[in-house]
């Protein structure tokens, strides 16, 4: 009688070969995408500093810009230098998770969504409120 390997077993051991493996690395090594997600934080935060809410605007998520607007199409540029989003510039982590990220930042979190091969701003000038969700000056409601 030939006894054959339970390939469950197999299935089970490789599984946690595989999730040890996402421990000991860390997310941003298993999403390439992090690195891009970290530049477009920054990219943002140095247009605001620039005064410059044109560019600002074009890095945000349609979401946030359709929240900064209120009903007035247009007006993200001038109500995003408004607000008062603290000064970072750099990233100290940055982590994905599929098609999110959350960029930490030296004075800032910065959240993230993918767009095509692009990431978008989703929420900006972010503190941490203990167990609570983050308060952020732009998007995130």
């Amino acid at each position: 009688m030939v006894r054959r390997r339970s390939c469950t077993r197999a299935a089970t051991v490789g599984t946690a070969v595989v999730l040890g493996a996402v421990a000991l690395t860390g997310c941003s090594s298993l999403n390439p995408g992090t690195d891009d997600a970290a530049k477009t934080a920054q990219e943002f935060h140095s247009a605001v500093a620039a005064g410059d809410g044109e560019t600002a605007c074009n890095l945000l998520a349609p979401s946030a810009v359709e929240e900064l607007e209120d009903g007035a199409p247009g007006a993200c540029s001038d109500k995003l230098l408004e607000l008062v989003i603290p000064g970072a510039s750099q990233v100290t982590d940055s982590k994905a998770y599929g098609s999110n990220a959350q960029v930490l930042m030296d004075q800032d979190t910065v959240f993230l969504t993918r767009s095509g091969d692009t990431w978008k701003v989703t929420a900006a000038g972010c503190t941490q409120q203990g167990e609570s969700p983050y308060d952020c000056e732009v998007g995130g409601s």
